[in-house]
C-alpha cells in the first residue's frame, strides 16, 4: 500500500509539473529593500525571482523605471535613477540603461541564451531621488513598488521602508493598494517597527497588477528643500520656463536700457502762465504732441475747433449728435482741412451713428495721418526700432522652446508677460525732441492759465478779460488738454451776469442742443466726453463689441513602471 501510494503521489506531482500553470513563466516573489537617507534620497534594492521557461525570458528581464512626471501645475517634475548593481543569483550580470518615453529601461543580461525552464533571482540595486512628499504636518512616501507594467503574474510582493532614524512605531502609518492602476485593492498585511515599515501581498498579483505603499511620518526626520532649490530644480527640470524667463530678463534689461538711453524726455524748462496758445497750432495739434499720440479727444477738439471757426454746427439730441456743414473764410491749421474734406464727403450733413463707421474712420484716418506728416518726428520721436530686437528674441526662442517640447504653463505665462512689457515700452520709449520739449513747455504755460480758478486769475498780470468770444475760442484747447470743465466753470458767473444785462440767455450759435449758463461744467462735459463717446461708438463697425459678460490607489506616487522577459 505505501508503494502504491508513493507511486500516485508521483504521478500527482507529475502531472502539476506537465501542467501550464507550472510551465507559466510568472514572478514568484517580488521584494523591495528601500533605504531613505538623512537628505531624502532613497537606495533601493529590488530582489525579484522569477520562473523562466524560454517564452519571454530567453536572455533576461528588463526594468522601466519613470523618472519624468508633471506636477499639479503641469510642470516637469524629473527625478534620478542611478544603477549601482545587477546580480543573477548572486553573481554580477551585464545589463544596459537605455532612455525611454518617460523614463529608463535597463536590460538584465547579455545576448546569451538562459538555460530554461528555470528560476533565477534578479537584484537591482539603484539609487534616487526626490521621491518624498512634504507636507504641513507630515513628511511621506507614496510608492508603486512594483509599478503596474509587468506582464507576468506576480506571485508575492512585499517591501520594508527604513528610515535615516529610529522614529517609534507610533509615529508611523503605513497602509496600501493593490490591484490595476487606479484602484484600490486591500490585499495586504503591514508590519511596523521603530524606524521601518514593511508590506506583503496577500493575494497573487496578475499581469498590469502591483502593490503601492504609503509610508508617513513626523516632519523633521529628513532634509527638506528649501526654496532656493525648489527653485533650481523647476529651472534645470523645465528649460522650456529657463529659456522664458532668460528672455524676460533680457527683454526687461534691453528695454530699460533703452529707455535711459532714448525714452527719458528732456528737462522741462520754466512753466508760467500764458494768455495764449502757441501760433500756428491746432488744438488737435497741441494734443497730438503733448500726448505723442493720436486719440477720439484730439478729434473731438478739432471738430469744436471747426464749429468755432464757423465750418460747422454740432446738433445734440439726447445722446445723438450730428454734424452740419457751414461757410466760412476764417484760416485753418494743419490737418483741420484734411479733416473737414473727409467728414463732409458725401453730402453736408453727418449723423456720428454707427452706421457712418466708414465714413468716421476715414476722416479719423486723414486727420491723423495729416498731424503725424506735420509733427511726428520734428517734436517727438516713438523709438520704435529699439522694440524690434526684443521682439524678434521672444518669438526666436518660442520657437526653440516648442522645438524641445519645453511648453508648460509657467514658460507660456513667462513669455505672455512680456506682451504687456512690450506695450509698457511702446510709450515710454516715445519722447519729445528738444523742439517738441521748448514747444510743450508753451503749451503747458498755456494749460496753466486754462486751468486756474478765476480768484487766482485775479493774482495773474493783465489777464485777457472773460467774454463770450474767449470762452468760444479756447474751448478747443482747453478740450485738447484736458482742462474743459475748469475753463468752462470760469465763464458761469460771465454768462449769468450776460443774460441779467440782455435780458436773454447766451447760446453759441455753432452749437444746437441744451445749453445752461449757470451751468458751464454740464455743457462742458456734454461737448467733451458726450462728444467723444459718441465718435467713438460711431467709428467702430457694428458688431465689434461684445454684449455678454487619502486619496491614493494603486499605481500612484512615485517608482512604478513595470518590466518584462528579453
Amino acid at each position: 500500500m505505501k508503494q502504491l501510494a508513493l507511486i500516485m503521489n508521483l504521478l500527482v506531482l507529475a502531472l502539476l509539473l506537465s501542467s501550464p500553470l507550472a510551465a507559466q513563466e510568472r514572478i514568484l516573489s517580488y521584494h523591495s529593500d528601500i533605504d531613505i537617507a538623512a537628505d531624502a534620497s532613497m537606495e533601493v534594492t529590488e530582489t525579484i525571482r522569477v520562473r523562466a521557461e524560454g517564452n519571454n525570458i530567453r536572455r533576461g528581464i528588463y526594468r522601466d523605471f519613470p523618472t519624468r512626471y508633471r506636477d499639479r501645475l503641469g510642470n516637469r517634475y524629473r527625478v534620478e535613477f542611478d544603477v549601482l548593481e545587477v546580480t543573477r543569483n548572486g553573481e554580477p550580470e551585464l545589463w544596459q540603461a537605455t532612455e525611454r518615453g518617460n523614463g529608463v529601461r535597463v536590460d538584465f543580461g547579455g545576448d546569451d541564451f538562459l538555460p530554461v525552464p528555470a528560476e533565477y533571482e534578479y537584484t537591482i540595486r539603484y539609487r534616487t531621488n526626490r521621491q518624498i512628499g512634504f507636507f504641513d504636518s507630515h513628511d511621506e512616501l507614496y510608492w508603486n513598488v512594483t509599478g503596474n507594467g509587468w506582464d507576468f503574474a506576480i506571485e508575492q510582493a512585499s517591501a520594508t521602508v527604513t528610515l535615516p532614524q529610529p522614529v517609534s512605531a507610533s509615529e508611523l502609518d503605513m497602509e496600501a493598494y493593490t490591484g490595476a492602476a487606479g484602484e484600490q485593492g486591500q490585499a495586504y498585511e503591514v508590519r511596523i517597527r521603530a524606524g521601518s515599515a514593511g508590506v506583503q501581498s496577500t493575494a497573487p498579483l496578475p499581469p498590469g497588477q502591483g502593490l503601492t505603499l504609503v509610508l508617513s511620518w513626523p516632519k523633521g526626520v529628513v532634509a527638506e528643500p528649501d526654496g532656493w532649490q525648489r527653485v533650481q530644480y523647476l529651472l534645470v527640470d523645465n528649460r522650456g520656463l529657463l529659456l522664458a524667463l532668460v528672455t524676460l530678463i533680457a527683454s526687461m534689461c534691453w528695454l530699460m536700457s533703452s529707455w535711459v538711453r532714448v525714452g527719458r524726455d528732456p528737462a522741462p524748462g520754466v512753466i508760467f502762465p500764458r494768455y495764449q496758445p502757441p501760433a500756428g497750432y491746432s488744438p488737435a495739434s497741441m494734443r497730438y504732441i503733448r500726448r505723442m499720440s493720436y486719440d477720439n479727444t484730439a478729434l473731438t477738439a478739432a471738430i469744436v475747433n471747426l464749429a468755432v471757426k464757423g465750418y460747422l454746427r454740432i446738433k445734440q439730441s439726447g445722446k445723438d449728435y450730428s454734424l452740419q456743414k457751414a461757410a466760412s473764410s476764417m484760416p485753418l491749421a494743419a490737418g483741420e482741412q484734411a479733416l473737414l474734406n473727409r467728414l463732409f464727403a458725401d453730402g453736408d450733413m453727418l449723423a456720428l451713428e454707427q452706421d457712418n463707421h466708414n465714413k468716421i474712420s476715414a476722416a479719423i484716418r486723414a486727420h491723423k495721418k495729416s498731424l503725424a506728416a506735420d509733427y511726428r518726428h520734428k517734436y517727438f520721436v516713438s523709438n520704435a526700432q529699439y522694440l524690434w530686437p526684443p521682439v524678434l528674441g521672444i518669438v526666436i526662442m518660442f520657437a526653440v522652446v516648442l522645438i524641445i517640447g519645453g511648453i508648460t504653463p509657467l514658460s507660456v505665462i513667462a513669455f505672455v508677460v512680456n506682451i504687456p512689457l512690450l506695450l509698457l515700452f511702446f510709450w515710454l520709449l516715445h519722447a519729445p525732441t528738444a523742439a517738441g520739449r521748448k514747444l510743450l513747455d508753451q503749451v503747458d504755460g498755456f494749460r496753466l492759465y486754462l486751468e486756474v480758478a478765476e480768484k487766482a486769475d485775479m493774482k495773474l498780470r493783465h489777464p485777457p478779460e472773460l467774454t463770450p468770444a474767449l470762452f468760444e475760442r479756447y474751448m478747443p484747447y482747453a478740450i485738447a488738454l484736458d482742462v474743459d470743465e475748469a475753463w468752462a466753470e470760469k465763464f458761469t458767473q460771465v454768462f449769468a451776469d450776460l443774460e441779467r444785462e440782455r435780458g436773454t440767455p447766451y447760446h453759441p450759435a455753432w452749437y444746437v442742443g441744451a445749453f445752461n449758463g449757470s451751468r458751464m461744467g454740464d455743457f462742458s462735459q456734454s461737448v467733451s466726453s458726450s462728444l467723444s463717446s459718441a465718435i467713438s461708438s460711431a467709428s467702430q463697425p457694428p458688431g465689434s463689441a461684445s454684449g455678454a459678460g487619502g486619496g491614493g490607489f494603486s499605481g500612484g506616487g512615485g517608482g512604478g513602471g513595470g518590466g518584462g522577459g528579453r
